[in-house]
């Protein structure tokens, strides 16, 4: 170890790396490795332990550990590990020494120490609890070889020294890890949307866009956008997109239902992104959620769902479904085999229970419940 002068520096330069590791799993991994290389370690083992059911739901392995030999020790030896006794009571922050626990004679009668230890050249153990928030916890194990002293006061010191910024850096490095999962899970459920769904500022900047938005995006004649700014190719259209984009960003932030036009218009939502939500405290500026409904993409809903959802009869469903799909009165009266007055008296029913006074406000209702 070096002298007290330099084990300032030693910390210092093993915190860097922990909180570069925040975000970068492989500086993680090395910031562990220096640590456990400063305290004359050969190999460290870090697992996150979920309390609820004794998961590990997450480990980092020094790469000279081999790796089958975790496994074995999962398999054969955990149970009757001495050293966990002595982890379970550690504190945040907190480290423990194994040989101030456990003299010789304890270890030469250990399977854990005589057999696993011993078949991988280790013997010396220090365990640090990184983190504990009460459902999980991040414990680091570093061992030293069997022909090495225990760990001793310059270790000591050492790991006094830089456990403030571990337990900080680990906090902070759990925290990311959960905002990226639930980034994960949000980002698969946006894409798994039948609409196309696009988060843009004032001018139409475009912040976000799903799976289907990108697709429209590259692909669909009625949109043109230009250097990452939402445009529609139809002058009279965006015209009206930057007035709502406008609305929807100033201070009456109001929400707004207009269309492409043509025999199958696209139908755009653009509305005011709450101040308070997650998108909107990433940027300085108000931002907008613009939602685009083209018929000609399947909607995942079925005659039933309309009826239980909207209390109207089948075949009201029916026709509410197939002008939400495009269709005219006069072709779904010819695809059901009815005459155009049922399907009117149908419509007329249907303005009535939903209390809809538009076709193009049912459309929007049916494709919504979409």
């Amino acid at each position: 170890m070096p002298p007290r002068l330099s084990l300032l520096e030693c910390s210092q330069s093993i915190a860097a790396r922990l909180y570069e590791g925040i975000a970068a799993p492989d500086q993680w991994q090395a910031g562990l490795g220096l640590l456990a290389a400063k305290v004359g370690g050969q190999a460290f083992h870090q697992v996150t332990v979920d309390l609820r059911d004794g998961s590990v739901p997450d480990r980092v392995i020094c790469d000279a550990a081999p790796l089958h030999k975790f496994d074995e020790y999962a398999e054969h030896y955990v149970q009757g590990d001495e050293r966990l006794a002595l982890f379970a009571h550690l504190r945040e922050g907190s480290f423990i020494l194994d040989h101030e626990h456990l003299d010789s004679r304890q270890m030469s009668r250990s399977a854990v120490y005589a057999d696993f230890l011993r078949s991988v050249d280790l013997r010396h153990t220090l365990c640090i609890l990184q983190r504990d928030d009460g459902q999980t916890r991040d414990y680091l194990g570093i061992m030293r070889p069997a022909d090495h002293r225990p760990y001793g006061d310059r270790e000591r010191a050492l790991l006094e020294l830089v456990m403030p910024d571990m337990v900080r850096a680990a906090r902070l490095r759990a925290r990311m890890r959960q905002l990226q999962r639930e980034a994960l899970v949000g980002r698969a459920a946006l894409d798994g949307l039948p609409r196309g769904v696009a988060v843009v500022d004032a001018r139409g900047r475009i912040e976000y866009a799903n799976a289907r938005a990108e697709r429209y995006l590259r692909t669909s004649p009625w949109l043109a956008p230009k250097g990452g700014i939402l445009g529609m190719r139809d002058a009279a259209t965006q015209r009206r997109l930057q007035a709502a984009l406008s609305q929807a960003c100033s201070t009456a932030r109001k929400a707004d239902l207009f269309s492409t036009g043509g025999p199958l218009p696209v139908w755009i939502t653009v509305l005011p992104l709450d101040t308070l939500h997650l998108l909107a405290g990433l940027r300085d500026t108000p931002l907008a959620l613009v939602i685009f409904s083209v018929p000609t993409d399947r909607l995942p809903l079925d005659t039933q769902l309309i009826v239980r959802a909207l209390g109207i009869t089948p075949a009201e469903a029916r026709l509410a479904l197939a002008l939400a799909t495009g269709q005219t009165i006069k072709e779904y009266a010819a695809a059901q085999a009815v005459s155009p007055e049922t399907a009117r008296s149908h419509l007329k029913n249907l303005f009535r229970k939903t209390g809809c006074r538009r076709q193009v406000e049912l459309v929007q209702l049916i494709r919504t419940l979409a």
